[in-house]
């Protein structure tokens, strides 16, 4: 199960990623990464 569709939806409701990635033990360049196609090393 991935978590980045949850991080994004807490970014569109005004919240805050780097919290939310925090949270969810994803690094934030994974999820950057993601959203613009590229591909990132998730282990942080």
């Amino acid at each position: 199960m991935t978590v980045h569709p949850f991080i994004e939806a807490e970014k569109r409701d005004g919240h805050n990623v780097k919290r939310a990635c925090e949270l969810l033990q994803v690094s934030r360049t994974a999820f950057y990464a993601r959203r613009t196609g590229r591909q990132a090393d998730d282990r942080a």
